[in-house]
């Protein structure tokens, strides 16, 4: 049977623009802010070896990315204390699987489920694909990913008569990935090959325009990107995923995201 030549294996991560994280208007709806990440790229490469002519197909060479952390507190305003505040609120230490939703499978970009596949994504090889007369076949993954959220300005505070507006004040979100490189073979067996860890990270204040009531950025706190590099060999033997790297039970990280936020109104600024 084929074998990975350890030593061929190249995982280099590069992010596609050299902007940090930014805190802006939407494009497509300036009722909102959009807190986003410049992209990452991961692009990978292997080598299988073996006997001229062998049938390596059904092998796959592909991501799978575990988000750790997800947090997110964003606090709105009155525009005076007697127009109250309000605050919206995850805070979580859900693993999950990052993948396309409704996916079954532990690929970050799923071949069943509507992912990028073959080289551009999780490359798995045709049936009918064998070693060429050297005996060493490169298979190569790539995988790609800019995490970011969106806000709105301004909210009614329902415990205020009158039901005037919050307007938004404070934010804070962070999002914590470990990314693997890996490899499964036809007989369903899986080879951990590389890893890294990155992170996203906004904190963020607003405040309105004295002149026109808009909401503006005021003080960046906080916006960062940080990538590990470079990507470590091997499995990460990390005590809050050891073992899970696979578990299809896994929640998957949008639908986590997705979920209902915590969310506290009051008549003053207590909340904002």
């Amino acid at each position: 049977m084929a074998v990975i030549n350890k030593n061929s294996v190249i995982l280099k991560v590069t992010p596609c623009s050299m902007r940090p994280t930014t805190v802006e208007r939407d494009e497509k709806n300036s009722a909102y802010f959009r807190f986003g990440s410049q992209r990452i790229d991961a692009n990978a490469s292997m080598t299988l070896t073996g006997a001229a002519g062998e049938n390596v197909g059904g092998w796959i060479l592909g991501f799978i990315q575990l988000k750790y952390i997800g947090t997110q507190r964003v606090h709105y305003r009155g525009a005076t204390v007697h127009d109250g505040s309000r605050m919206h609120s995850w805070s979580n230490k859900i693993l999950c699987r990052d993948t396309d939703d409704n996916s079954g499978e532990v690929w970050y970009d799923s071949i069943y489920a509507g992912g990028v596949i073959g080289p551009e994504g999780t490359n798995k090889l045709a049936a009918d694909t064998v070693l060429p007369q050297d005996g060493s076949l490169e298979v190569r993954a790539h995988m790609f990913d800019g995490p970011y959220s969106l806000w709105p300005d301004a909210l009614p505070n329902t415990l205020v008569p009158g039901i005037p507006y919050n307007y938004l004040h404070y934010v804070v979100i962070e999002k914590l990935f470990c990314t693997m490189l890996v490899a499964r073979d036809p007989a369903g067996v899986f080879h951990m090959l590389k890893h890294f860890y990155w992170s996203v990270v906004w904190e963020q204040k607003f405040k309105r325009d004295a002149i026109t009531g808009k909401v503006v950025v005021d003080q960046a706190i906080r916006l960062q990107q940080n990538v590990q590099r470079p990507p470590r060999n091997g499995n990460p033997i990390d005590p809050r995923f050891f073992g899970r790297e696979y578990d299809l039970s896994l929640p998957i990280s949008n639908a986590v995201s997705k979920s209902d936020a915590r969310v506290v109104q009051a008549r003053d600024w207590s909340q904002g």
